[in-house]
């Protein structure tokens, strides 16, 4: 069966989908807590009379005395409406309603917002709003806006929240990332790649932290250094993690991700310290690009040579992948808001401004890439339950087998002492002509000889084990024991798969025997031989009761009273035969029922 098509497969690929989606409509949610229900209404004034030419080169090279005039729009709202100004000019500004003074603005300090509002009245629709001001070659124009403070009330809590909501899902992810790494060391296992993770998230936390403080708490100069170092954590540590988790790409990958890293924190990251460095730092997140591709190279490379972390890595960044095209042609198709977005990033990167692109790519991969240390860790903690199992029922069948081997010994040592008097006594109820009681002296010698285990079925330790024991099981049960097996001393099959296989197949031969009315034969027939390339596991056992067949998974489902403990054996077996291109195969005739597979020997 292909290994799409297996239902168990289906279901986690399902499960991965929905909770995908929960996901996605969650950061929607979230998202939509970031985003005002209205926003303010940009004016477009005059400038100097409309004299001055209206290029964006003229306007930044003008110096002189400014003056901006704008009638003012419709506007409609239960709150007063207020006129806001973004000013960053080196001189003072004077702003006129109708010719009447409406407020004076004071000369840009270098470290407030630079941001003014003006109540305005009612009636304020057509009246002209003029600005006078100096300005200097170099400076940006003045941006005037029509906004209520209703709106400026949910702009404050969206700036707030896009600031907040980033900064609590970050530090959510670190804290997670650092307890992963303390709870690996409980386990004795120092995860030190986890604790890449946690920086790069932590570093995002201060990042929107700070955003969010309303202003320079520190120099300017400073403040940006810590900004776009913070950026170049995160686009270096995801990175470094997939680096140490590799195998043998690992030298390969190294100067991909180690040049632009170091390029990027010394150029773009001091770019507001070096002045110098400012002209080519916003670019520098280009260099990144070479290291997306390299990755995908390597992680494909890394899939096929079985590297676990890459196997969970390739997967959901490919499933990550078709999430995002799918909202964003859902987007698409409702007009929604995220498909324009897309656009704008794209715009962004063929600008040559790579930061934001980078800064989605960098989240999702450090996304992942937690992701994938969680599941490696809950996967070698169910791998090493699963061996302590293994070796737990090892222990378990081994001093089982001792035990039988003891009894069958001591069975054995007990006949010979006793043979001498056995065969006197039959000596002298041969002579005495006690026929009936000589016929029976015989028959309890023989149910003793043959109540006396088998010291040896097969020459392989396990399969010998796990018969020995079973056989064992069901002499004790009043069950005839039927066997024709032949295996080698060693086979290319781990010794714990053997038994999970015949153990499981043995035991519910055995519970269906015991289901058995009473006087009725109860009997198994083990086979165990090697067909071709395959070693072929058959057991076969009287039937007493009904089948539950299930066509879907192709497995019988227990008739056991608590299904949370029973059900599980033949699933394990089948999950044995997949893993060697084989199935399950059950039958069930009448008054019979036999479960046999054909594991295929790997090659070496």
């Amino acid at each position: 069966m292909l290994f799409w098509k297996r239902k168990e497969t289906m279901s986690r690929w399902l499960a991965g989908v929905l909770f995908l989606i929960c996901t996605m409509a969650l950061a929607v949610l979230l998202a939509s807590e970031a985003t005002p229900r209205r926003t303010y209404l940009t004016l477009s004034p005059t400038i100097n009379g409309s004299v001055m030419t209206l290029t964006l080169d003229e306007n930044l090279n003008y110096n002189g005395a400014l003056t901006l005039t704008v009638v003012l729009p419709e506007w409609n709202s239960q709150w007063y409406p207020m006129l806001g100004i973004s000013y960053l000019g080196t001189n003072e500004a004077e702003v006129f309603l109708d010719g009447e003074i409406l407020g004076h603005i004071e000369a840009w300090d270098g470290k407030t917002l630079g941001r003014t509002f003006f109540m305005l009245p009612r009636d304020c629709t057509g009246k002209t709003v003029t600005l006078q001001t100096t300005k200097a070659a170099g400076e940006i124009l003045p941006l005037l806006c029509i906004t209520d403070s209703g709106i400026t009330e949910e702009t404050i809590k969206a700036i707030t929240a896009s600031s907040t909501l980033p900064a609590a899902a970050f530090g959510v992810i670190s804290l997670l990332a650092l307890g992963l790494f303390f709870y690996s060391l409980t386990e004795g296992n120092r995860a030190w790649p986890i604790l890449l993770l946690g920086l790069a998230a932590l570093s995002q936390t201060l990042y929107f932290h700070a955003q969010n403080q309303g202003g320079y708490i520190i120099p300017p100069e400073l403040f940006g250094l810590g900004l776009n170092l913070s950026r170049s954590v995160l686009f270096a540590f995801p990175l470094f993690f997939l680096l140490l988790s590799m195998k043998k790409r690992r030298k390969l990958f190294l100067p991909f991700v180690l040049l632009p890293a170091l390029l990027y924190f010394v150029v773009a990251g001091f770019q507001t310290v070096v002045p110098a460095f400012s002209m080519i730092g916003s670019r520098m997140g280009e260099i990144f690009y070479v290291t997306v591709a390299a990755l995908m190279v390597c992680a494909i490379s890394e899939y096929r040579d079985g590297n676990q972390t890459f196997h969970l890595f390739l997967p959901g960044f490919i499933l990550s992948a078709a999430g995002v095209g799918a909202a964003c042609l859902l987007s698409w198709l409702c007009g929604g808001k995220l498909f324009p977005y897309i656009e704008y990033i794209i715009q962004q990167v063929i600008a040559h401004r790579p930061d934001n692109a980078l800064y989605w790519w960098s989240t999702l991969l450090l996304l992942l890439c937690f992701l994938v240390s969680t599941l490696s860790l809950f996967l070698s903690m169910a791998a090493r339950e699963a061996q302590m199992q293994s070796l737990s029922a090892r222990e378990s069948m081994m001093q089982e087998q001792l035990t039988v081997m003891q009894e069958s010994d001591e069975s054995l040592r007990r006949m010979q002492h006793e043979t001498v008097n056995h065969y006197t006594v039959l000596q002298k109820l041969s002579q005495a002509g006690a026929w009936g009681n000589l016929n029976q002296y015989l028959a309890d010698l023989l149910a003793d000889i043959e109540t006396a285990p088998a010291m040896a079925y097969v020459t392989h330790p396990a399969i010998n084990a796990v018969l020995t024991v079973m056989m064992a099981r069901a002499g004790k049960l009043g069950i005839k024991a039927k066997h024709e097996v032949s295996a080698p001393e060693m086979l290319p099959f781990p010794d714990t798969e053997l038994c999970t296989v015949l153990m499981n197949l043995l035991q519910n031969a055995l519970d269906a025997n015991a289901l058995a009315p009473k006087g009725t034969e109860k009997w198994i027939q083990v086979n165990i031989h090697i067909r071709g390339a395959h070693l072929f596991i058959g057991v076969t056992n009287p039937r007493f009761g009904s089948i539950k067949y299930d066509e879907e998974t192709g497995l019988c489902r227990s008739t056991k009273e608590d299904q949370t403990v029973h059900g599980y054996g033949l699933k394990a077996v089948q999950a044995v035969a997949h893993k060697y291109q084989s199935e399950l195969l059950l039958e069930f005739p009448d008054g019979l029922f036999s479960a046999s597979t054909a594991l295929q020997m790997p090659e070496k």
